[in-house]
């Protein structure tokens, strides 16, 4: 699943976000911050927004947190989470 997520993600920052980021330079492993791919704040929470209303998910104010966004990977994992345990919860 995270995988698929990955994508997702990718083509966020790509088409929705002001990242001046194609798809072809998004390097999952690589940091969001300067050293990487030098997503600002402001579009840190673009694509936090973003992925919430994509994926049905909201994050908390305790997975608001740098090692929640360490590179688009983790990211991706606290989503894949979210989501396992929201579907967990329905049954």
């Amino acid at each position: 699943m995270s995988d698929a997520i990955v994508k997702e993600l990718k083509k966020i920052i790509a088409d929705e976000l002001d990242a001046n980021l194609s798809l072809e330079e998004i390097d999952e492993t690589a940091s969001f911050f300067e050293e990487g791919l030098g997503l600002d704040s402001i579009v840190i929470v673009e694509l936090i927004t973003l992925a919430e209303e994509r994926f049905g998910f909201r994050l908390s104010e305790d997975e608001l947190n740098l090692e929640s966004f360490v590179n688009l990977t983790v990211f991706a994992n606290v989503i894949a989470s979210k989501i396992d345990a929201a579907e967990k919860q329905k049954k």
